[in-house]
C-alpha cells in the first residue's frame, strides 16, 4: 500500500531535528558499535508536514540498509536542510519533484555502494540483492511510496565503494507554536516485567524491541508464532505477549488462540494494520498501525494492569488456523 500510495497517512507538522534526537538511541543500537552515527540538522531548517510514524519507519529502514553496506563498520550521516525550487537551481533531485519549498533529509553511508545497473531498479517492489531469506526487496519501494504520497520525493546517489546517499523531500510546514506545547505522555515504567514480542519485519521489531526496553521492560524478541509458543512453554512466567497480526505461517490471532492455552491468562497486545480490527478477545488489547511509541506504552500498562474495559469470551471458530 505504501509503494502504491494508498496507505493513509496522518500528516503533523514535525520539527525534525527533535525527532532524530529522539531516534539516535534506536538507530544506534541497531547499527551496533561499528557504525558511527552523525546528525547536522541546518540552523533555520523548518518543519516538516509528515507522517512522523511513517518517516521514523522509513529512517529505520534506511539506516538497515546502510548497516547491511557496513558489515566492518564506517559512518551513518543523516542532514537535513531547507531546499527551495531545487530543480531551477540546478540541484539534483527527483525528476517528478514539483517546485516549491522542501525540507530535505540526507542519510548518507559509507558502504559498498551500488552499481548502475542496481541503482536504476532500486525502487522496484521486491527486486533485492540480499541473499534469500534476509530482505523483502520492499523498504525502498515504501520509502519511495511514503515521499511521494507526502508531496515530496526521493533520490539515491551512489558509486561502487563509494558509499551511498538518500535524499528524502520532504514539504514544509508552517512552524510549530512554542506558546502551545503538547503535553508529555505520563506513562508508568514497567520495572522490569517480561514481555514476548513477537513481528515478522524485522526493522518493526528492533523498533518495538528498543522502545519496550527503554520503558523498563525485559523483551524476548522473535520473528514467528511457532518460537513464541516454544518461550511460552519453557519460561511459563511472561508477563504480557506483544504480536503483529498478519504474519506467514501462524498469523497473531492463531497465536493468541495457541498461547491462550498454555497461559490462559495472558494479557496480549494485538497490532493491526488492517481497518478491521479483529475483536472477540478476553484481557486483550488491539493497537492499529502506525502508532507512537506513547501509544504502545499506554496499552501495555493498561494491560498489565487490568484496567482494559472488558471483552467477550474468545471465539474459537474465528482463531483457529486455516
Amino acid at each position: 500500500m505504501a509503494f502504491a500510495r494508498r496507505q493513509t497517512l496522518a500528516p503533523e507538522i514535525t520539527e525534525l531535528a527533535g525527532m532524530l534526537d529522539s531516534m539516535r538511541p534506536l538507530l544506534e543500537r541497531t547499527l551496533g558499535g561499528l557504525i558511527r552515527i552523525g546528525i547536522d540538522v541546518a540552523p533555520g531548517t523548518a518543519p516538516a508536514l509528515v507522517d512522523r510514524a511513517q518517516l521514523e519507519s522509513a529512517i529505520l529502514n534506511l539506516a538497515i540498509n546502510a548497516r547491511d553496506a557496513m558489515p566492518a563498520g564506517g559512518q551513518l550521516s543523516l542532514c537535513v536542510a531547507n531546499v527551495v525550487n531545487p530543480q531551477a537551481d540546478g540541484l539534483e533531485c527527483p525528476v517528478d519533484l514539483k517546485p516549491g519549498e522542501y525540507v530535505m533529509v540526507c542519510v548518507r553511508d559509507t558502504g559498498t555502494g551500488m552499481s548502475p545497473a542496481t541503482l536504476v531498479r532500486v525502487f522496484e517492489p521486491f527486486f533485492t540483492t540480499k541473499e534469500l531469506g534476509k530482505g523483502s526487496g520492499l523498504g525502498l519501494s515504501m520509502v519511495h511510496g511514503m515521499a511521494a504520497q507526502s508531496g515530496g520525493g526521493v533520490r539515491i546517489a551512489s558509486e561502487v565503494g563509494e558509499g551511498t546517499t538518500v535524499s528524502l523531500y520532504l514539504p514544509r510546514a508552517t512552524p510549530i507554536n512554542s506558546a502551545a506545547p503538547r503535553p508529555p505522555a505520563n506513562v508508568a515504567r514497567a520495572d522490569g516485567k517480561i514481555v514476548l514480542l513477537v513481528d515478522d519485519d524485522t526493522p518493526v521489531r528492533l523498533g518495538l524491541e528498543a522502545v519496550l526496553s527503554s520503558l523498563g521492560y525485559h523483551v524476548l524478541a522473535v520473528d514467528r508464532g511457532a518460537a513464541a509458543l516454544e518461550i511460552l512453554r519453557e519460561w511459563g512466567a511472561i508477563d504480557a505477549m506483544v504480536t503483529d497480526y498478519a504474519m506467514p505461517g501462524m498469523n497473531g490471532a492463531t497465536l493468541v488462540y495457541e498461547a491462550r492455552r498454555l497461559i490462559p491468562s495472558l494479557p496480549v497486545l494485538l497490532i493491526t494494520g488492517y481497518a478491521n480490527k479483529p475483536d472477540g478477545f478476553e484481557n486483550t488489547a488491539h493497537l492499529q498501525k502506525p502508532f507512537r511509541p506513547s501509544e504502545l506504552a499506554a496499552h501495555l500498562t493498561a494491560l498489565i494492569h487490568g484496567s482494559l474495559p472488558e471483552r467477550g469470551k474468545l471465539r474459537e471458530s474465528s482463531t483457529t488456523a486455516p
